[in-house]
């Protein structure tokens, strides 16, 4: 039997029936639904259910969008791990598009905890622990149908999504785009930030303490571990995808992607103190990435960026299968932060 939350009409932004294109709001109720899409084309494969029976079609035809073809991933049994979608004049009855509505959305889901699925999902939680996203059979088809589609259609007409899982999948692909000089929207929703959480102790004094060691550890490894190719090709990397800014969508009581906030909170509380150029330095590099860099294996902080629209949810999560869901970014009454981040050198 199906889950209320899987079924549009019960769970679904169906207030959002005049769609504003130049409002944030709007353009992150639409992302986030057409990555839930993804998330009831994964559960109706896994639950059979065909024609009538399918739930997923209305996460995005509400929004005047068809279905291009899923993403599949083979190796796993088929697993529809992300999905094309085009907005479609036809569906919209209208002659033309309207100003800042995508032609193209690209939207990738998490890991889902169900037989048929959680296998290989978690193969790649554990790639993205040990910044291995990148090698996996599962990117390279997800990167593939970002650049067709951003080649073909122009990257201002192609936006990306994902959720958890999916987000680090999109943040990767933009990031791979932006270095070829083609910076996409992206909407990123619960992104991982692999970090112990910091966030979640009340003790402001050893908040800031644990920030700041956060920040001097990885500088100094950086520095003891890596020559100074290495280090000077990882700055101008970092750098160049600075015009790159992807809309983080972050609840602070969710482990997975709360060490955004302190990212780049802890990057201007130390430039306040004089101390900028050490967090600058550090926040491109990660323990992770400089001791598996030190053994000679490949290995680059793909969760690291320097700039970011950072939107913290201000609504309280009673717990953490709520707060890391993909449901309270399009709830209603979401109240939301938002602010423009900016590492600098």
């Amino acid at each position: 039997m199906a889950s209320e939350r899987e079924i549009f009409e019960l769970s679904g932004p169906r207030y959002l029936t005049n769609i504003n294109w130049s409002d944030s709001n709007h353009r992150r109720c639409v992302a986030a639904s057409l990555v839930q899409g993804v998330y009831i084309l994964e559960r109706d494969r896994q639950e059979r259910r065909l024609g009538g029976d399918a739930l997923a079609e209305k996460w995005w035809s509400f929004f005047n969008f068809k279905l291009v073809y899923p993403l599949v991933d083979v190796a796993e049994g088929g697993s529809v791990f992300g999905a094309v979608y085009k907005w479609s004049k036809k569906a919209a009855g209208v002659p033309v598009r309207p100003p800042g509505a995508p032609k193209i959305v690209v939207a990738f889901r998490g890991t889902i905890t169900k037989a048929g699925s959680v296998a290989g999902d978690l193969k790649l939680d554990l790639q993205i622990l040990r910044n291995g996203l990148h090698t996996t059979a599962r990117f390279t088809a997800a990167f593939d149908a970002v650049k067709k589609y951003v080649c073909d259609r122009g990257r201002e007409n192609v936006w990306i999504a994902g959720h958890s899982l999916g987000a680090a999948m999109a943040m990767l692909a933009g990031r791979r785009m932006a270095e070829e000089g083609q910076f996409l929207e992206a909407h990123l929703f619960n992104p991982p930030f692999v970090s112990a959480p910091v966030d979640r102790i009340r003790d402001e004094k050893v908040k800031r303490g644990l920030h700041f060691a956060g920040t001097v550890v990885p500088a100094g490894l950086a520095l003891a571990l890596k020559d100074k190719r290495s280090l000077t090709e990882t700055h101008n990397a970092f750098f160049a995808l600075r015009p790159w800014v992807p809309c983080l969508y972050v609840n602070p009581k969710d482990d997975v992607c709360s060490g955004y906030v302190g990212y780049f909170s802890n990057h201007q509380a130390m430039k306040k103190i004089g101390v900028g150029s050490i967090a600058s330095f550090a926040a491109r590099h990660s323990i992770n990435d400089s001791v598996m860099s030190a053994f000679g294996m490949e290995s680059k902080a793909l969760h690291l960026i320097p700039s970011a629209r950072l939107a913290v949810s201000l609504v309280p999560a009673p717990d953490l299968k709520r707060a890391h869901g993909i449901h309270q970014w399009w709830g209603p009454d979401l109240r939301i932060r938002c602010s423009e981040c900016r590492i600098t050198e």
